[in-house]
């Protein structure tokens, strides 16, 4: 018998994501330092790994987690309120079997094509190294991305039946997996490519524990469940909710991997240092948005059909996240270097090898800073984004991704060969300066071939042009989703979406922005500095709200 799930408070599901993930990105970020000091940031071996890692990330969010968020949850999570075990366990069963079979067709056609794929991804085949290295790290991760959607199909089961916490802390498996595949090859003294081949099958390793330890919860929850493809009114209905939710993600990961594309582009390095840069970005997205998106999605099922009820719920929802979101980007804004440098600058120090360079840690700050222009606006989309998919709006937000797409291509593509005509000199090699002329005419022209796959040289800035295109684009989406969520909810909506926490948060991180930035000035060694840095700006942003009136998250009012 599939169990019902228990009624939750407001907020108590996207407690239980939000630990999930806080655990399971610190471990993500945990793997990120490793790599950087075992294999190195400016390296053909990183950057061959940082783009086959685009593989598995492209594949479960197309066929997994954000198209299963769209169709197969909000249709399962109402089957299993109303107690109709036979059904439900039916529709897991074939939708199971879909993604399966799906899977493992794309991933045999990947494997098969990985030259040609990495040819037409990429620009380095006048880079021998690294363009073989890259194919052969491409087939290997490959292979792990059946685990990872599979995990995705466990995550819809066990949100829909209110078990938050295991599907979003099991990613902790997947990132220790990876963390010891590289300590083993520093302990054995490998090759950075034998290290970096190590690490890709941890890949692989990884994703089949991170399902291994969730399938027992599954079985739990849904006994009966049946492998088959059954075809039911309920399996039409996602599928039929599948098509656009896969058209929408696709127009993402195509603009994930127009970005990865033009990384190549770029002075080496580039995709490196975005590599490391984006877990960074991607952590608060996770903690902040994506916790109270997921664990509100099925709850927003649940009250599609009363537009009064939804609105009621999504109000402090979005209020959950704006104010967290407001922080993390004044602190970006304000310190991105200082952050990189704790992450990543003083462990390599330490131990003499990865991102010892200052300038190394200092581009990866910028990039943050870039990045974290559209945080906001990032974050806040999730939950828009979803409260959409509750109301079975499908083809709306895949109509906005194309148009974020768009304006991300162009304004990436013009920024960024600007940007790489700038580069890391002067005595101490973190002064900014100039390899050509800064505008450069014509715009599509590139650095020289000679200088793009050169080694060992000062990382250039063109990957920031990235950062601030994506950060454009990310606005463009917000404000079209709002939109068209106030026209979906009526005369409700205007209420629940408005903006009027905005201007205090807005004021409040402008405040502990300027502090934080006043605070990276003092003479402390990394990462003292990084911790004072963040305690004198949380204290100053969280004094701002309660002068404005704001209350913290945790005492939002919440709904019935």
């Amino acid at each position: 018998m599939i169990q019902s799930p228990s009624r939750p408070r407001f907020g108590g599901g996207a407690t239980l994501v939000a630990a999930g993930i806080f655990l399971s990105r610190i471990a993500g970020v945990a793997r990120t330092v490793v790599v950087g000091v075992v294999l190195g940031g400016n390296s053909a071996v990183t950057d061959a790994f940082g783009f086959a890692m685009r593989v598995p990330n492209l594949l479960q969010n197309l066929l997994g987690e954000g198209s299963l968020s769209a169709s197969f949850i909000p249709v399962y999570a109402r089957m299993v309120e109303e107690g109709d075990e036979e059904e439900a366990s039916a529709l897991a069963g074939t939708v199971l079997s879909i993604l399966a079979l799906a899977t493992a067709v794309v991933v045999l056609l990947a494997v098969l094509a990985a030259r040609p794929l990495v040819w037409l991804l990429t620009g380095w085949e006048n880079d021998p190294e690294r363009y073989e290295l890259t194919i052969d790290l491409f087939r290997i991760t490959t292979v792990g991305i059946g685990f990872l959607v599979i995990s995705a199909w466990c995550l819809g089961v066990l949100n829909s039946h209110r078990s938050f916490f295991l599907s979003y802390v099991a990613p902790v498996i997947w990132n220790v997996a990876q963390i010891a595949a590289l300590l083993v090859a520093a302990m054995l003294a490998w090759s950075e490519t034998d290290g970096v081949v190590a690490l890709a099958w941890a890949v692989v390793v990884g994703g089949l524990l991170q399902v291994a330890v969730q399938l027992p919860r599954v079985r739990r929850f849904a006994p009966s469940l049946r492998v088959g493809l059954t075809r039911t009114p309920a399996v039409n209905d996602v599928l039929r909710r599948f098509a656009p939710a896969v058209g929408a993600r696709g127009v993402v990961q195509i603009s994930s991997f127009i970005d990865t594309f033009f990384l190549t582009l770029l002075v080496g390095g580039a995709v490196a240092t975005y590599f490391f840069a984006l877990p960074l970005y991607i952590t608060p997205i996770s903690l902040f948005g994506f916790s109270v998106a997921a664990a509100e999605l099925a709850e927003m099922s649940r009250r599609s059909d009363h537009l009064d009820a939804l609105a009621a719920r999504i109000a402090p929802a979005l209020r959950r996240v704006l104010v967290p979101s407001g922080f993390v980007t004044a602190a970006y804004l304000a310190a991105g270097p200082v952050w990189a440098d704790a992450l990543y600058g003083w462990l390599s120090r330490l131990f003499n090898r990865g991102l010892d360079d200052p300038a190394s840690t200092l581009i990866i700050g910028y990039l943050l800073m870039a990045l974290a222009l559209g945080l906001p606006a990032a974050i806040t989309a999730r939950v828009t984004q979803n409260t959409l998919y509750s109301l079975g709006d499908v083809r709306g937000p895949a109509r906005i991704a194309v148009i974020r797409l768009a304006v991300s291509v162009v304004a990436s593509y013009l920024l960024m060969l600007q940007l790489d005509w700038l580069t890391f000199g002067g005595p101490d090699g973190t002064d900014i300066v100039a390899y050509g002329d800064v505008p450069h005419w014509p715009l599509w022209e590139r650095v020289p071939l000679e200088r793009r796959t050169a080694a060992d040289i000062a990382p250039h800035l063109g990957v920031i042009g990235i950062g601030l295109g994506s950060s454009l684009a990310a606005w463009v989406e917000w404000i079209l989703l709002r939109l068209r969520l106030r026209a979906a909810l009526g005369p409700s909506g205007a209420q629940a979406v408005s903006s009027r926490w905005a201007r205090p948060v807005t004021v409040a991180g402008a405040v502990s922005a300027a502090v934080m930035a006043a605070a990276t000035r003092l003479t402390v060694p990394s990462p003292v500095d990084a911790v004072l840095t963040a305690v004198a700006g949380a204290g100053v942003y969280g004094a701002m709200l309660w002068i404005q009136g704001v209350r913290p998250p945790s005492r939002l009012p919440s709904t019935p």
